[in-house]
């Protein structure tokens, strides 16, 4: 097969312009019994005019003219984002009633919608069973933690361990738990930016005030029939916690249980509590999170790109919770949210049924439906969520033992639910966005879709009950083309070195002795890739008569390789490269690795088209002493071609591009590449 030098046809493209809808839902049931009743209504008002005729903005204060129209007394709780306004009731009521009571006051002329302020939970309780707390707990226990790991038939997890060899996530990218608070545990020690306490009432918030800028959780315990009607009572759920310890909690720090994303940072936001969470809190939460503004609190510094909503309730999405979600999607964030544990099509249960979120169901340890996650044509995707009738098919995470308050054990304990599903799938956007920062939430969704694992054999759910199928983190990121800004890399992990070997330098840098030393592969088996005549165009070596041609080819990957002793005095891996492309940014890569690890990576493009010999550095310092097979290759796709040209490898003491002026004979002006008619 010969390589091409560059495309010899001139070809016409259609352009389309790719438009991403929004996710729409299906309609749902407007009411289910297991509904809490609330006290609260939200309302909208058309004009200043009117919401000034009708309330009085002091908490507290009865308002006559909508207290007329509900036929009880009303009375005003406080201005909420997206220009609503909340009002209490007299007492709780029935959903059905309250919906009633709301829909008296939309009556009212200048009223632009009003409706139940309803109560979400943490749906049905992750189930909870204790485990003996190690003494000195550390990253071994990432053993237990299946749901991270993907073995056909014996472990249907995320697929991890693949995904984080092309990356483990930055500490600029950070994800909202929207939750019960957090906890200060040991594992997330350092993972957390400033977050926010969303719950104004002071018996939900169970911290002895109302809404602060402390979104620790104080618990969220209830006695019995303590939140209207008749139920149990429950300890502390430390749920939030939990949940945020599936995301990001630390890893690699031989403590406990690792994170979906290594370096992401928690945004706490506290919006449950006892009996649960208003929706006013919540979606001032939602609004908060993506950086909106939010009357009465402090702007957020740290807007989150990634929101986790592991809460819901039964009923129709509502108006409130729609107008904030869709001005968090769009600001930019990935509202990701859990579909429920009432073995139930989610079409009746919110904010699983809301339009722009991604809705998970949650799947057991060898890929069928959990036997409580709902399910339906609702549900985008699907994640492990885990079954705790045997303990260690449960999801593993970061906990406390404490039965009402904390009591700081900094335990580890398996929880179920599709509340479990929706970090890990949180924790893979975090992953994506990371990467491709400008990533709409529709682009994140299509490629957590489009490389979703298909459910296996014999599952008990299929694409049109549980979504597009188990979200893979590495083929996810496989389909991003990694380009790092920096000309230096340090590996996230510093890996123990082996007794060093004798040190041993570059055999033949220049290429004068031919392939001697050196390892050649191409996958179109186009060989030699060393060779001393036929270059094309204007290309000549850039010292002696030998150098190297990589790419040329469609849907190539070639490299030359060798194993060396990176020499602690200089473990600077330089190279002079020449690259001549017809190709456009984002598709061909030049590339070096270690180990078969990629570590830098760059376009070969017509911008970058370099007209002449250049001077290309990757620190290798991590590696200092160690032997390691270091590539340096080229990879091309299906359209237009794409050159790299190396010569001249050796280690240098420092970072510094020196002599980057073209080599003799290899003049700018005579080296511009041709394109042939």
């Amino acid at each position: 097969m010969k390589r091409i030098w560059f495309v010899t046809m001139i070809m016409v493209a259609a352009s389309f312009l790719i438009a991403f809808p929004t996710i729409s839902k299906g309609q749902n049931t407007p009411e289910a019994p297991s509904a809490r009743p609330t006290d609260q209504i939200i309302i909208q008002f058309a004009d200043p005019a009117t919401e000034t005729r009708m309330i009085s903005p002091t908490e507290g204060q009865e308002l006559p003219a909508l207290s007329q129209a509900a036929g009880v007394t009303v009375t005003y709780v406080r201005p909420m984002s997206g220009d609503a306004h909340v009002l209490k009731l007299p007492t709780a009521v029935p959903p059905k009633e309250a919906a009633q009571i709301a829909a008296e006051m939309a009556k009212l002329d200048g009223v632009v919608y009003a409706e139940p302020d309803m109560i979400k939970t943490i749906d049905g309780r992750a189930q909870r069973l204790l485990l003996n707390p190690e003494l000195t707990p550390n990253d071994t226990r990432f053993n237990e933690q299946w749901h991270y790991m993907y073995t056909p038939g014996t472990s249907e997890g995320l697929n991890l361990v693949n995904a984080w060899n092309i990356y483990t996530g930055a500490n600029t990218t950070i994800v909202a738990v929207l939750d019960t608070g957090i906890l200060n545990h040991t594992d997330l020690a350092g993972k957390t930016v400033a977050g926010y306490d969303f719950i104004h009432d002071a018996f939900v918030g169970n911290d002895g005030d109302g809404r602060d800028s402390n979104p620790a959780d104080p618990g969220d315990w209830i006695l019995a029939n303590e939140c209207g009607g008749s139920h149990p009572g429950q300890d502390s759920s430390w749920h939030g916690t939990h949940v945020a310890g599936t995301i990001a909690a630390a890893t690699n720090n031989n403590l406990g249980v690792a994170g979906v994303n290594w370096n992401a940072r928690i945004l706490p936001v506290r919006v449950l509590g006892k009996c649960g969470g208003y929706t006013s809190d919540i979606v001032d939460g939602i609004r908060w999170s993506a950086g909106l503004a939010v009357t009465g609190v402090p702007a957020n510094a740290n807007p989150a790109k990634v929101l986790n909503l592991s809460l819901g309730g039964p009923g129709s999405c509502s108006t409130t919770e729609q107008n904030g979600i869709n001005a968090a999607v769009a600001a930019g964030s990935v509202v990701i949210v859990a579909a429920g544990n009432s073995n139930a099509n989610a079409s009746g249960y919110t904010p699983a049924n809301c339009n722009n979120v991604v809705t998970v169901a949650a799947t057991n340890r060898t890929g069928s439906r959990a036997y409580y996650s709902n399910y339906g044509s609702t549900v985008e995707v699907s994640a492990p969520g885990g079954e705790t009738t045997v303990l260690s098919n449960g999801v593993l995470s970061t906990l406390d033992t404490g039965t009402t308050t904390p009591n700081n054990s900094n335990t580890y304990e398996f929880y179920q639910g599709t509340s479990m599903a929706t970090p890990h799938v949180a924790g893979l956007a975090s992953l994506i966005v990371g990467l491709r920062p400008n990533y709409t939430p529709a682009q994140v969704l299509s490629l957590l879709q489009s490389t979703a694992r298909p459910f296996p054999a014999g599952s008990t759910c299929n694409t049109s009950n549980c979504g597009a199928g188990i979200v893979d983190a590495y083929q996810a990121l496989t389909q991003l083309s990694v380009v790092f800004d920096q000309e230096i890399y340090l590996p996230a992990i510093l890996k123990p070195a082996p007794p060093p070997p004798p040190p041993s330098p570059i055999v033949n840098p220049g290429f004068e002795s031919g392939s001697t030393g050196w390892t050649e592969y191409s996958s179109n088996n186009v060989l030699p890739l060393i060779i001393n005549s036929g270059f094309p165009g204007s290309v000549t070596p850039r010292t002696g008569s030998w150098a190297v041609w990589l790419g040329g080819l469609y849907d190539e990957i070639s490299y030359i390789q060798q194993s060396v002793t990176v020499p602690p005095a200089t473990p600077y891996l330089a190279y002079w490269h020449w690259i001549a492309s017809a190709d456009d940014c984002g598709y061909d890569f030049g590339f070096v690795q270690i180990n078969a690890v990629t570590v830098h990576d760059y376009d070969l493009c017509t911008p970058a088209n370099t007209n002449g010999w250049v001077r290309k550095v990757v620190n290798l310092s991590a590696y200092s002493g160690q032997t390691v097979t270091f590539r340096i290759g080229a990879v091309t796709n299906d359209l237009l071609n794409s050159n790299l040209f190396v010569d001249d490898v050796a280690f240098q003491a420092s970072a510094a591009l020196s002599g980057t002026a073209p080599a003799a004979g290899s003049d700018p002006a005579q080296s511009q590449p041709k394109i042939n008619p």
